[in-house]
């Protein structure tokens, strides 16, 4: 038997100290369920136990994913304890570090303990995605809003963890260019001009690629602001394009036909699925889960499949016969969801659906990231031994030409 120290809360809301004996963790837990009160922090010499409900609450205007799937999953806990959706954020408020946080708190609150339930809550904050508040309002009517709390926590954050890994993908790149751009500058700026004076007066006698060496690093040392606006400008500029109406336009249209906007299309077909599945597991009919899970999509070309997949159900075609009106979601996805159809395990198929899209762009992700690594550092190398052997180049032909 191991001693444990725990922070439990009380169906009425009390909270106090305990000092327990467990043989485990799951022991403890299924002890403390049994007699009626909620852990709130678990630990036996210096371990914890439920780390995420000591974790703090980031919670503002604007919510990460991460943070999203934080407060869903520590209300889930809460209120699959027994405690009253009141009381799961009268205790979040509790432990909220800002003042903004608990105010926002203190209003959903509020809106709760006047009759309005979590969902509108959620609506009224604005702090969570259209199709969490959609599932929270069934939940709420059929019951079970425990699981569909953690459901949703869990849908989150995989999405949170995805996102993570493109990020984590691009990182290592970015930082390989950074340094070529340094190295460039380095070079260019400090080294080259080393050899300027060897070869002022011989410019015709050098070869072409000395040639371009040497103007380019006149020019950045007579204007080394305007080549570092030439350097930086264009991917800042390339970026707020993309961000653009007609930049999403471009990419919703031609996105395709290049590898990292075809993996985006993936990872949007299996948020888009995956979201299906969570709202119809709980409980929300195939025709209200649509347009939810259509706001959750940042893209226009994928809004539009959505809109129009809608329009096809109304018509009377099947999910499966709407989704392949067009080339977006794969063929092995369709005929997942047309077997749950015919089988009545829809939200099942959805699931499992979005996770085989979900782990062919993980393992595409993978791929570029072994791919980019050493692409990136072969650049880098490259570069900086293509500006070197220009110099060389133009040394050994002085030493010809003296010769």
């Amino acid at each position: 038997m191991s001693a444990w120290r725990c922070l439990v809360v009380a169906a009425d809301g009390t909270t106090n100290w305990r000092d327990v004996e467990a043989v485990d963790e799951s022991a403890l837990l299924a002890r403390l369920k049994s007699e009626g009160v909620t852990p709130l922090e678990v630990s036996q010499s210096g371990g914890s136990l439920l780390a995420r409900l000591n974790q703090p609450i980031l919670l503002g205007r604007r919510l990460s994913v991460g943070d999203q799937a934080l407060i869903l999953s520590r209300l889930a806990t809460l209120v699959g304890s027994g405690l009253p959706v009141d009381r799961s954020l009268d205790l979040l408020r509790e432990q909220a570090e800002r003042s903004s946080q608990r105010a926002t708190l203190g209003r959903m609150l509020a809106t709760v303990r006047e009759g309005g339930g979590l969902g509108r809550a959620f609506e009224e904050q604005r702090l969570f995605p259209a199709y969490v508040v959609g599932v929270v309002h069934a939940a709420e009517r059929g019951g079970g809003l425990a699981a569909a709390l953690q459901s949703l926590a869990d849908r989150l954050a995989l999405a949170a963890s995805t996102r993570r890994q493109m990020l984590t993908a691009l990182t290592y790149p970015a930082a390989i260019l950074t340094a070529t751009v340094l190295a460039l500058g380095i070079v260019l700026t400090f080294v080259i001009p080393q050899f300027d004076m060897m070869f002022a007066g011989q410019e015709a006698n050098l070869p072409l690629p000395t040639r371009i060496v040497l103007v380019l690093s006149r020019a950045a040392n007579a204007h080394p602001l305007m080549l570092l606006a030439t350097l930086v400008l264009p991917p800042f500029a390339l970026a707020a394009f993309l961000r653009s109406a007609a930049g999403r336009l471009l990419i919703d249209q031609h996105g395709r036909r290049l590898p990292f906007f075809a993996l985006r299309d993936q990872y949007l077909a299996a948020q888009f699925v995956g979201i299906l599945a969570t709202l119809l597991n709980n409980g929300v009919k195939v025709i209200d889960a649509l347009p939810l899970a259509r706001d959750a999509i940042g893209s226009e070309r994928w809004r539009h499949y959505a809109v129009q997949t809608e329009r096809l159900i109304r018509e009377g075609s099947a999910l499966s016969a709407a989704l392949s009106h067009k080339a977006l979601l794969p063929i092995t996805a369709i005929r997942l969801i047309e077997v749950g159809e015919r089988s009545g395990r829809l939200a099942a198929t959805c699931a499992q659906a979005s996770n085989i899209i979900g782990e062919t762009a993980r393992a595409k992700i993978e791929r570029i990231v072994a791919l980019a690594n050493p692409i990136a550092i072969i650049l880098l190398g490259g570069l900086v031994a293509g500006l070197v052997g220009s110099v060389m180049l133009g040394i050994f032909a002085l030493g010809d030409f003296a010769g």
